[in-house]
This record gives C-alpha cells, structure tokens and sequence, in this order.
C-alpha cells in the first residue's frame, strides 16, 4: 500500500475544548504514528459569530467572502474555514468551495464530530469519507425542546429539529461511521448499512494515566467537565454530594477541574445545600495536575443526563479509580456495573448518593473495582488498542475506493 496517503481530519472549531477536539486529537496522534498515513487538521465555522464566515448581519463580510485562516491552537496548527450565513445553523453544515477545493487534494476525509450532521460538507466528494460521531442533536439538546415559546427559544427549537433531520440525511454521505457506545451504533444500524458502523471509541493514554495510591487513601472525590453545559448536570451532582455528607461520616471534599465553572445558578444550590465550603473549581489545570487529581481521587463521579463516550470516565479508569455514573448513553459502554464502577439512573440524586457510598463504605471492593477499571482500560479502551480498528478502517476504504 502506498505509504502517503493523505487523511483531511476535519472538526468544528479546533480553537474550542471540548470532547470533539479531543477525539480530533487523539486521531491526529495516531495516524501520525502509523507509517502508512499522514493528517491534516481543518477546523469549521461552529458558531454565529465565527472568525472567518460571512455574516448575514454585516454587510463588510459580504464581499470579502469566506474566509480560511491558518491557526494554532496547544501547539496544533490547522487551518480554519468559515461558513456562509454562519448564524444560521443548517449553514454551517453546508459544503462552501473554499473547502471542497482543499478537501479534494485528500485521499480520504475523517470528520469528527458530536452530530451526523456535520457530513454534509462532504457532499460535493468522490473521496471516501468515515464519520466519526458521539450523539444526535435531538440527544445532545434534549434540553432545547422544552415548552418554552419565547422566540429565541422557538428559533433553537427549530434548529435542533432541522438538525435532527440532517443528522440523518448525511448518513448517505459517509463510507463508514465509527461510535462511541452501544445505543449509537445499535441507532445508525438501523439508517445505514450495518457493516458500515463500527464501534470504535477513542483510546486513553494508559502510560499518562496511571495508578497512585489505593483508592481508599484517597483525599478527594473528583469530577472534570466542563460545568456551565446543562448536559453535565452539576446540580444533580451537588444533590448527591449532600446526600452523601448526611449518610457517610467523614466525606472527602468534592473537587471539580475543567475548562468552565458551575454557573451561578448551581453555586447558589450548593450553597442552599449547606456544602459549599466543601466543593472546590479547578480551571483549566494543567496535565500534568490533572493526572494528579485522578491517581489521589477516593472515588470519580459523572452526574450527567447525556454522554457520547465519556472521556475522562477513561482516564479516570486508567488511573485506577472507581467510578460512578449515571447511566447516560457512553458510560454504559465504559463501565461495568458492579465491577469497574456502579451505574445509577439519570437525573436520580438520592441514587447516585447511594452509590457513592457503597463504594466509599466499602475499602476492599473500592480498590477492587479501581484494579478492575485499569485492566478494562488497558485491555479494551487504551489508545494502541482503539487507534488499530481506525487504521484498519481506512486501509479498507481506501482499497474498496481503488479497486
């Protein structure tokens, strides 16, 4: 096989964090390392006030165009192309000539995205195209389609719905689509062809995250995300913790790490709860501290209403903690209920309580659980592990394109 091909990772917004770019990362990685394929990272328009689209709302853009700019972003360079009529959602997901012409020069396309939708830039290709994918817009928003009738919320209605369409009229697009939990491939399955969807959740660097002391030594209960996304549910997660508090003796402190806060809305809760003093924010902590968080952490917690995968329910399993989690779609995948963590229902905060403290109240089986989770990280999940079955993936689209 040639030993130059040429993949186009393509991913909204590279100058963002979130799970989406992580992924992106994690795949810019591994097929850097392979000897048979070399990337490119190119960031999209994501949202209405992008850098480098035109603006329906200021006539300057208008002549100038869409725009595509050379960025860097933690040591990454990519290039950058904006949309046409960016405050339009459906827009952002429409194909523009600036990146069809460098999408073209590829041998293959990998998208990376949270939803389907994002593959219909690839309409106007030739080229294989994989899709790699975490949820659906109508799973991801779930929030939006409540019964609010103001206008703004109206208008975000409307566009998840339209986008809830497209996610699945871009199916027709893709080659192959790669999923990070069971609910999602079972979902795809039944609007594609089956032999097309492969489970193949990103991988943990199992050599970064990697056991400290026993889980019972441990002087925090922790949880990473990022906190202002009402998918991510703090509230929930300040409700269990006092729960806790009332049932355990002797609670560790609850430590949060990532990239946005609680917002004031769940501050005042936890405040409400009487456990404010004991819940510490974290922003934005370098690695090399967030791998300390979790090989110290007494136990890892994930309160949220949806998960695509659930990244860091990795690394904490990699780090040997023990995990509890709601049973919000990717953790399921991720965690074995009652033998590398436990599971309880979304939204259930007297549940989640209770499952923090069976773990807490029981040493051997909490440090039983946390070996448990290392092994499954290692032998299922780690980065050597997950990257082959996209390696593989591409060898075959690539031979199936040409023959």
């Amino acid at each position: 096989m040639n030993s130059s091909y040429r993949i186009a990772l393509v991913v909204h917004d590279l100058a963002h964090s979130g799970g989406v770019n992580t992924v992106a990362r994690f795949l810019h990685d591994v097929i850097g390392q392979s000897d048979r394929f070399e990337a490119d990272l190119i960031s999209l328009a994501h949202g209405s006030d992008d850098r480098a689209s035109v603006h329906l709302r200021d006539p300057a853009t208008w002549t100038r165009g869409v725009q595509v700019q050379s960025e860097t972003n933690d040591g990454i360079s990519y290039e950058h192309v904006g949309a046409v009529g960016a405050e339009i959602e459906y827009c952002r997901y429409q194909p523009r000539s600036a990146l069809t012409e460098r999408l073209r020069s590829y041998d293959l396309v990998q998208i990376v995205a949270g939803t389907p939708a994002w593959a219909h830039v690839t309409r106007p290709l030739d080229i294989p195209v994989a899709l790699q994918v975490a949820t659906l817009a109508r799973e991801e928003r779930s929030w939006v389609l409540g019964g609010q009738w103001r206008p703004k919320a109206l208008w975000r209605q409307a566009m998840v719905r339209l986008t809830d369409r497209l996610d699945h009229t871009a199916l027709r697009h893709v080659d192959a689509a790669f999923v990070e939990n069971q609910w999602m491939h079972d979902h795809l399955a039944a609007h594609m062809p089956p032999d097309d969807v492969i489970f193949a959740p990103p991988g943990v660097d199992t050599e970064q995250f990697v056991p400290g002391p026993p889980p019972t030594e441990g002087d925090h209960i922790l949880s990473v995300g990022r906190f202002e996304d009402p998918r991510k549910n703090v509230t929930l997660l300040f409700e269990a913790y006092a729960a806790l508090s009332d049932q355990v003796e002797s609670v560790p402190p609850l430590v949060l790490a990532g990239r946005s806060a609680p917002p004031d809305a769940a501050w005042a809760r936890a405040e409400a709860l009487g456990i404010r003093d004991a819940v510490t924010f974290r922003e934005d902590v370098s690695m090399d501290e967030l791998v300390r968080l979790y090989c110290t952490a007494a136990l890892y917690v994930v309160s949220s209403d949806e998960e695509g995968l659930g990244l860091t329910i990795l690394e904490a399993m990699a780090s040997g903690r023990p995990v509890v989690s709601t049973a919000c779609g990717g953790p399921s995948t991720t965690v074995l209920d009652g033998e590398t963590g436990r599971l309880v229902p979304v939204g259930d905060a007297e549940a989640l309580a209770d499952a923090m403290a069976d773990v807490i109240g029981d040493p051997k089986r909490a440090d039983a659980i946390g070996r448990r989770g290392r092994q499954r990280a290692e032998e299922r999940f780690s980065t050597k592990a997950t990257g082959h079955r996209f390696l593989k993936t591409y060898t075959q689209l690539l031979n199936t394109s040409r023959s």
